[in-house]
C-alpha cells in the first residue's frame, strides 16, 4: 500500500512539534535535556533523507541520462538508523523528565565519549579536545556511581557501566520491547534492516534480483511504513514531554489522527505473530 500522503502528514507534524521547543530556556542544571532536542533533529532528518532516497536517482554521463534507479538498499539503512535514534530517545526520555532520564542521559554520555577516546587523533585541537573530554568522562563517572539506579546493579553491571557500555544487558530487541513495539514484529524487521546495513549475502542477493524501477520502488515503499510507525511513536513520545508539542499535537486533529492509527501497541500485534 503507497501511505506516501500520511508519510507527509507526520513529517510535517514531526517538524512543527521539534520546533515548538525551539528557543525554550533550559536551566542550568538541565543541560542534558537538550539531547532530547539533537536526537529529535537527527530523527527528523534520517526521515527526511529516506523520503528523498525513495523517490529515485538518475545517473547522468555527458549530461545524457545513462542509469535511472531507487536505491532501496539505502531506504532501508536509513530506516535501522531512524529506528535506533527513536529507541535511543525512547529509552531516554520516553518515561518522563526524571532522575532516571537523566541517569540514562548520563551513561549514554559517558559511553559516547568513552569511545572517542580510542580514536587516534594527529590534530593538537583534537588532541586538546580529547584532554578535556577525558576530565568529563571523570565527572560522569561520579555522577553515575551515586545514583540509585546504579546502586541497585550488580558489581559485574556497575563495572561496564562505567566502562562505557549504557545498554548493558540490553539488546536492541529490549529496548524495542519497552519502546511497545510487538517483541516478534521488531526482531523480524530489525534483523533485516541490519542485514542490509552489515551487506548481508541476502541484501546483496536482493539488490541483485530487483532490476525494474517497479520492484525497487515496492522494496523502497515497504520500509516507508517503518518510517511512519517511527514518526506516530514519536509524536506521542514528544509531545508528552513538553507542554508547546503537546498543543501542536492537540490542535492538529487530522495528524493526530494518523499519528494514532499507525502508533501500533504490542497487543495490536498479537493476532499476527502470537504470543
Amino acid at each position: 500500500m503507497n501511505n506516501s500522503e500520511d508519510y507527509k502528514l507526520l513529517t510535517d507534524l514531526m517538524f512543527r512539534l521539534i520546533n515548538s521547543q525551539a528557543g525554550m530556556p533550559i536551566s542550568t542544571d538541565s543541560g542534558w535535556l537538550n539531547d532530547a532536542q539533537t536526537l529529535s533533529i537527527k530523527l527528523f532528518r534520517h526521515l527526511a533523507s529516506m523520503q528523498t532516497v525513495s523517490c529515485g536517482t538518475t545517473i547522468e554521463t555527458n549530461s545524457i541520462p545513462v542509469h535511472a534507479c531507487i536505491d532501496h538498499a539505502s531506504v532501508k539503512v536509513l530506516a535501522r538508523a531512524s529506528l535506533e535514534t527513536y529507541l535511543v530517545f525512547y529509552y531516554i526520555y520516553g518515561n518522563g523528565i526524571n532522575t532516571t532520564a537523566e541517569y540514562r542521559h548520563n551513561t549514554w554520555e559517558l559511553a559516547g565519549l568513552s569511545d572517542r577516546q580510542k580514536l587516534h587523533v594527529s590534530i593538537e585541537e583534537h588532541a586538546s579536545i580529547l584532554k578535556q573530554e577525558k576530565v568529563r568522562i571523570t565527572e560522569l563517572q561520579s555522577l553515575i556511581a551515586e545514583t540509585n539506579e546504579f546502586l541497585k546493579l550488580s558489581e559485574k553491571q556497575q563495572k561496564r557501566i562505567l566502562g562505557g557500555e549504557w545498554r548493558v544487558g540490553q539488546a536492541w530487541s529490549d529496548l524495542g520491547k519497552n519502546a511497545g513495539f510487538n517483541e516478534k514484529y521488531f526482531k523480524n524487521i530489525y534483523g533485516y534492516l541490519c542485514g542490509y546495513s552489515h551487506s548481508s549475502y541476502i541484501s546483496a542477493l536482493q539488490v541483485g534480483q530487483a532490476q525494474d524501477i517497479e520492484v525497487q520502488q515496492m522494496l523502497s515503499e515497504s520500509m516507508m511504513t517503518i518510517g511512519i510507525v517511527v514518526m506516530a511513536h514519536f509524536a506521542h513520545s514528544y509531545s508528552s514531554l513538553f507542554e508547546p508539542a503537546n498543543n501542536v499535537f492537540s490542535l492538529d486533529m487530522a495528524a493526530k489522527e494518523v499519528a494514532e492509527k499507525w502508533h501500533f501497541g504490542a497487543e495490536d500485534m498479537e493476532g499476527i505473530y502470537g504470543r
